[in-house]
């Protein structure tokens, strides 16, 4: 067969006759196909390529970890968005909520309750070997900075019907309704 020529389907799996030429590619040889042939030696061609070498692998718990963190931030910040939209184009009044004023309203506060979840999850993760204790703390710390800083930027938009029609009977209040 010539360079020319592609490969067959029917060539076989045998290890032996698959050379890659990217890192990669040699990285996914090595996992795959060369298990049988776990000695542990490098062969001429790996041992001066630097460039393969794999980072830290992050587990899968942590790689959950990370997307619980971005779907709670995403909630935080849509929902202040969007009590800030319903806000802006929704009437003043205690009486008539818009859709994105319910939704934005509904989505921070659900954003927020995953900061005390974080906590437990950090606490956990002291004490589980399948947890980076320190991913866990930058994700959690990240999830409240963002949450807080939403939480100052939306807060009138977001505590809009918290006092409406309430009666406080603080003096010189009207409260007879």
């Amino acid at each position: 067969m010539t360079e020319d020529q592609a490969e067959s389907d029917d060539s076989g799996d045998e290890s032996e006759g698959f050379q890659p030429k990217t890192p990669a590619m040699k990285r996914w040889k090595q996992t795959y196909l060369d298990y049988e042939e776990s000695d542990g030696s490098l062969t001429e061609e790996d041992e001066g390529d630097d460039s393969d070498k794999v980072g830290p692998q992050i587990s899968d718990g942590n790689l959950q970890f990370r997307t619980f963190c971005q779907i709670l931030i995403a909630m935080v910040v849509i929902g202040a968005i969007f009590a800030f939209i319903g806000y802006t184009s929704g009437p003043q009044t205690c009486d008539d909520d818009n859709l994105f004023e319910i939704l934005g309203v509904s989505m921070f506060w659900l954003g927020m309750l995953g900061i005390p979840i974080n906590l437990l999850v950090l606490l956990i993760s002291f004490a589980s070997s399948e947890f980076d204790s320190k991913d866990v703390f930058m994700w959690s710390l990240i999830h409240f900075v963002v949450s807080i800083l939403f939480m100052f930027l939306f807060i009138e938009y977001v505590l809009q019907d918290m006092f409406c029609d309430a009666c406080m009977g603080f003096p010189g209040e009207d409260c007879s309704d």
